[in-house]
């Protein structure tokens, strides 16, 4: 009877072990799927907006290194595509969303050559203070939703929160802010 005990006993810290190191490596799983692989800054063109004022956003994405997201209009259909939706807002009215080009390329998981986005990305936002606008902070917020993949795989579906900080002023004579980037901002509702 001792032999017995001492067999099972011996059975019975590696199972112990496995399942303990199955808890382990399940949230550390866990964690990696819901992991963003995108990071988003924004920045507006101008010091201060005044109310009626028309200015431009900027929303600076930076996919992390090994990845890339699908653009706004994937060639594929059963991509899915990176979108921006900004809430609406008492105080801003959205006139235009501008998404740049993404590049070419193929991917293990696909045979299809996509449009994807890497590095850094830099969507456009015009928008227009409403009249009337008291002067102070203000802020307009948004969801990022997009799809990461590396070269052999996708992860699922995300979505991030945004928002962009609006100064309001009064008084006219906001200086304009970081024209290497806003220069490079094309929107058809202005080139009319």
């Amino acid at each position: 009877m001792p032999q017995t005990r001492c067999k099972s006993h011996k059975i019975l810290p590696s199972a112990a072990v496995f399942a303990a190191a199955a808890f382990l490596i399940a949230p550390a799983l866990v964690a990696r799927s819901e992991e963003q692989v995108v990071e988003a800054k924004s920045l507006i063109s101008r010091s201060a907006v005044c109310p009626g004022e028309t200015f431009k956003a900027a929303l600076i994405l930076k996919v992390q290194a090994g990845y890339h997201i699908n653009d706004n209009a994937p060639a594929d259909e059963f991509m899915i595509p990176t979108a921006l939706a900004l809430d609406e807002d008492p105080d801003f009215e959205v006139i235009e969303i501008s998404f740049p080009k993404g590049r070419r390329a193929r991917f293990a998981y696909s045979e299809a050559e996509l449009v994807v986005y890497e590095g850094e990305v830099v969507l456009g936002v015009l928008l227009k203070a409403k009249p009337g606008l008291p002067a102070g902070p203000r802020s307009i917020k948004g969801t990022l939703s997009y799809q990461a993949c590396n070269n052999e795989s996708c992860l699922p579906p995300k979505e991030l929160a945004l928002e962009i900080a609006v100064p309001v002023s009064a008084k006219a004579g906001g200086a304009d802010l970081h024209p290497e980037i806003f220069g490079k901002l094309r929107f058809k509702s202005l080139e009319k």
